[in-house]
């Protein structure tokens, strides 16, 4: 599949989701504000962090899995029947520990231990949010970024009907019921999509559990976990921070500029997610790989800083038009988050390089220690700066880590020349 078609799927779905966002943040900064809004926030990266120690290590190994097979069919539904025995039997008794700890875990994330109600109907759901993460996989290995983009938007609707059913009749209450709710209408939504597909198995357990492809999916599990584990924790980490220092509507402040950076940077985290971690996976030739990156060098991030420049000054306006009155200090946090967010894109380019060439160890190695620079920077800032700092940290993390990954991937096309010299 072309880059292009990945651009037009990613683009589609980021359009969609941008007005669906929109209505979101409008929907909750009316009915719940800043406070509520961090709350919501708060909530989703649990979800995210939980879920995603979990799956996401299974879910890079399986879309590399997935790509190799291509028309294997038989071998292709072992491999997903296996990855979904795991993930159930991870699955449930993770969602056990979520409803048993329910009371606590409000207190902890939410700061209200009689917000518990939401944790147990997460609970409920949790299963069905890791059988949607397989599904993903599945319709990435076979590039099929169409399906990918309808399961989006799918979600990014039902999550707009479940908050419009339930914010304005039930408040902050409602919201983080929909935030629970949502992983089984993705799920659903999913299934629906796969089933017409032959890259889904016709019954999906029927082909039982291989211990072979079990150890072939978990290459990129210590990685992922790391990054499943470190950057929900060090977002909660972070607004920890933000409420001790300026109070739970700077979270709110902190999460709906995020909440806008996410809607415009949809396009090009696609793109890197659907198209250029296959492509960088199976390019064998050190030209060919200088000639990808820069192609991707030369066509994201000079759009991601172009959005970011446009963001910036528009920020008032942007504020008035999809918040309310009480999120006008956000503009004050436009400026860091913006150009951090072009740093960002930078540092992925070359970090998708290195996730596709280099030792999966050491990515883990790299993706924790960026973790550690971000906390120590944040709490640097923060302290210095209030809500801004958090920010400023955010930009000074992606700056250091283009900075590493850019020698990286020098590093790695050093070696595939010398390889290829050698076998000359």
């Amino acid at each position: 599949m072309s880059l292009r078609l990945a651009a037009s799927a990613g683009a589609v779905q980021t359009l969609v989701s941008m007005a669906l966002s929109f209505l979101s943040i409008k929907i909750t900064s009316v009915y719940l504000g800043p406070a509520g809004i961090g709350a919501l926030g708060q909530l989703a990266y649990f979800i995210a962090l939980t879920q995603a120690v979990l799956a996401a290590g299974l879910h890079t190994g399986l879309v590399r899995r997935i790509a190799a097979l291509r028309e294997d069919h038989n071998t292709r539904d072992r491999v997903v029947s296996t990855v979904l025995l795991v993930l159930l039997a991870i699955g449930i008794p993770s969602a056990l520990a979520i409803a048993v700890a329910s009371s606590w875990l409000a207190a902890k994330i939410l700061y209200d231990g009689w917000l518990d109600a939401p944790f147990l109907v997460l609970a409920a759901a949790f299963v069905f949010g890791l059988l949607a993460m397989v599904v993903t996989a599945c319709a990435n290995g076979a590039k099929d970024f169409w399906s990918l983009a309808w399961i989006n938007i799918g979600t990014g609707v039902s999550s707009l009907v479940l908050l419009t059913l339930l914010c304005p009749r039930f408040g902050l209450m409602g919201g983080l019921f929909a935030t629970a709710i949502l992983p089984i209408f993705t799920a659903a939504i999913g299934v629906a999509i796969a089933r017409r597909h032959d890259w889904w198995p016709r019954r999906p357990f029927a082909n039982g559990f291989s211990a072979a492809e079990a150890r072939g999916v978990v290459a990129f599990v210590p990685m992922a976990m790391v990054t499943a584990i470190g950057l929900p924790l060090l977002q909660l980490l972070i607004r920890d921070s933000v409420v001790a220092h300026s109070g739970m509507n700077a979270v709110g402040l902190l999460q709906g500029v995020m909440r806008i950076s996410d809607m415009y940077l949809g396009v090009a985290s696609g793109i890197f997610s659907m198209y250029f971690f296959a492509r960088f996976s199976e390019i064998r030739e050190p030209a060919e790989l200088v000639y990808e990156a820069g192609r991707g060098f030369l066509v994201i991030v000079p759009a991601v800083a172009v959005a970011s420049v446009v963001i910036y000054v528009l920020r008032d306006w942007i504020v008035r038009l999809v918040f309310t009155s009480d999120f006008l200090p956000m503009r004050d946090l436009f400026g860091w988050q913006t150009f951090g967010n072009t740093l960002k894109m930078v540092g992925w380019l070359f970090g998708y390089v290195l996730l596709a060439k280099a030792n999966a160890l050491l990515m883990a190695v790299l993706e924790g220690a960026t973790f550690v620079v971000w906390w120590l920077l944040s709490l640097h800032f923060i302290e210095r700066d209030g809500v801004v700092g958090a920010t400023e940290a955010y930009a000074a993390t992606y700056a250091l880590y283009a900075l590493v990954t850019f020698a990286g991937v020098v590093l790695v096309v050093a070696r595939m020349r010398m390889r290829a010299k050698a076998a000359a």
